[in-house]
């Protein structure tokens, strides 16, 4: 074999071992991300589970989200303030699992659990009488999207 044939057969075998560490590559960031959509959905998840966690285990904001989802303009003004500032964290998750699923960090079967529990939240009088108020605090297309939701 001469040196001729043995540089052509070190360029092929390079080329073939590129080949394989792209294969590689390409597997190696598919699996990553993967790992990645599913932090970010239990980040979601947990968080969600978090609010409502919070809700349900103290009686009374269990009876300000139940009053306030009634009629929030009958709340007293602390009372408004506190279903704000919870009807307000409970859409910035939302808005983050929204945003997510825009940009293809999730799927958007992990927006369609959450998205039917942004609506049922959004379904009562009162959510939407304080979504009037917090609405600009809301990205434009969210709050567009929230307005179609509770529609």
């Amino acid at each position: 074999m001469s040196l001729q044939d043995l540089a052509s057969l070190s360029t092929a075998l390079s080329g073939i071992g590129v080949i394989f560490t792209v294969i590689y590559a390409a597997l190696q960031i598919r699996n990553n991300t993967r790992e990645v959509r599913a932090t970010a959905f239990q980040q979601v998840v947990n968080s969600f589970a978090a609010i409502s966690f919070d809700i349900a285990k103290d009686k009374s904001l269990s009876g300000l989200y139940l009053r306030g989802g009634r009629d929030f303009q009958k709340l007293d003004e602390v009372e408004q303030v506190q279903y704000m500032f919870m009807l307000l964290s409970f859409l910035r998750r939302a808005e983050s699992v929204f945003f997510q699923t825009e940009t293809h960090m999730l799927h958007e079967q992990h927006w369609f659990g959450i998205r039917e529990s942004t609506k049922a939240v959004m379904a009562s009088t009162g959510a939407r009488a304080c979504w009037s108020e917090i609405r600009k605090r809301f990205n434009p297309q969210f709050a567009e999207f929230i307005d179609e939701l509770a529609g």
